[in-house]
C-alpha cells in the first residue's frame, strides 16, 4: 500500500473498525504494495489485527472486492490469515484480518527452506479449493484476457529489441481458453510479496486477483516466479511435479499461457510506468527463458 495513514481514513471508517476489534491502543502503518490504500497493524485491547482500506472509487477497488468475497468463504484448511470483518463505510472498502507475526521474508530461490512449504500450499489450494467454495470471482479467462491483449499488441508490432520472437509466436498459438476452464478457486498471484514466513509456516495473503479455473493454472503462474528467483526452467518444472494437478495439465496450453504471461511483462517493461519497467523486464526475461525451454 502507499500514501495512506490510519489517521487519513474518515472517522466513520475508524469508528466502524473499532466497533469490531475493540478499543485501539496504537496504529502502525505498513508500507509497500502498489495500491493507494491504507495498511495498518492495530494493537487493540483484544490483541493485534491487520486492516487494509481503500476508497471505493479507486481503480484498485475491484481487487478489494474480490478479496472480500474470497475471505468470506475461504476454508480453514487454506494457510491464510482469516478475514475477521469487512465493511463499506463512508465511501471506503475496509477489510480486517487476523494478524500474523512475520519472522522473515519468503525466499523462492534455490536452495530455500521455504520451497517445501510453498509447494505444499499450491497442492493444498488445488485440493481444498476444488470445487470453488462459493466465492463469486471472475473466470481465469478474464485475468488472462487482460494479459493477452497486451501480448498480442506486442506481437502485432514487435519492437526490434524483442528477443525470441519465433518462440513467442509458436508458444502463443497454444493458448487454449477451454483448457484453462475449471471449478477451482485460484489465488493466481503467488510470489514472494504475497507469502509470509511465520512461526506457523508460510501463509498466503492478497487474493485480489482470485479467479476460477483449472487447478493446474495456479502452478503454471508460479513457475516463472521460481525462474525469476533463480531456478532453471527444468528445475522449476521438477518442483511443479510435486503438485498432482500439474501432472494432468495440457502441454500446449501451458506453453501458451507462459507466452502471454511473459509477453505482457515485455509490454509493460516498454510501456508501463517508469518505476516498474526494470522489474518487469527482469520478470519478462524469466518468462522468456521458460518459453524458450518449452519450445526448445
Amino acid at each position: 500500500m502507499t500514501g495512506r495513514e490510519w489517521g487519513d481514513l474518515p472517522g466513520e471508517v475508524r469508528d466502524a473498525v473499532a466497533a469490531e476489534c475493540g478499543p485501539i491502543r496504537h496504529a502502525t502503518s505498513l508500507l509497500g504494495g502498489l495500491t493507494a490504500g491504507a495498511a495498518v497493524r492495530l494493537d487493540t485491547t483484544r490483541g493485534p489485527v491487520f486492516v487494509k482500506a481503500l476508497p471505493a472509487d479507486s481503480s484498485s477497488a475491484p481487487l478489494y472486492q474480490r478479496e472480500r468475497l474470497v475471505g468470506a468463504v475461504l476454508p480453514e484448511g487454506v494457510p491464510a490469515p482469516r478475514m475477521l470483518w469487512s465493511g463499506h463505510t463512508a465511501g471506503w472498502i475496509t477489510l480486517m484480518f487476523e494478524h500474523v507475526a512475520v519472522q522473515r521474508e519468503v525466499d523462492l530461490g534455490p536452495p530455500s527452506p521455504n520451497l517445501g512449504d510453498v509447494m505444499d500450499i499450491v497442492r493444498v489450494l488445488g485440493e481444498t479449493l476444488t470445487p470453488n467454495p462459493g466465492a463469486e470471482v471472475p473466470s481465469v479467462t478474464d485475468n488472462v484476457e487482460f494479459l493477452r491483449r497486451r501480448a498480442d499488441a506486442l506481437l502485432a508490432a514487435p519492437p526490434d529489441d524483442l528477443k525470441s520472437l519465433p518462440a513467442y509466436q509458436a508458444a502463443r498459438a497454444g493458448l487454449d481458453w477451454d483448457a484453462m476452464a475449471g471449478d477451482t478457486l485460484l489465488h493466481a498471484d503467488l510470489h514472494e510479496g504475497n507469502l509470509l514466513a511465520t512461526d506457523r509456516g508460510v501463509r498466503l495473503i492478497d487474493w485480489g486477483l482470485a479467479c476460477q479455473g483449472a487447478a493446474w493454472v495456479e502452478t503454471a503462474l508460479l513457475i516463472p516466479r521460481l525462474i525469476f528467483a533463480g531456478h532453471t526452467p527444468a528445475q522449476a518444472e521438477r518442483l511443479a511435479e510435486q503438485v498432482p494437478a500439474w501432472k494432468a495439465a495440457p502441454e500446449a496450453a501451458i506453453t501458451g499461457l507462459a507466452a502471454v504471461w511473459s509477453l505482457f511483462r515485455e509490454y509493460v517493461a516498454r510501456n508501463g510506468p517508469e518505476r516498474i519497467r526494470a522489474s518487469r523486464a527482469h520478470a519478462a526475461a524469466a518468462g522468456r527463458a521458460w518459453v524458450e525451454y518449452r519450445t526448445g
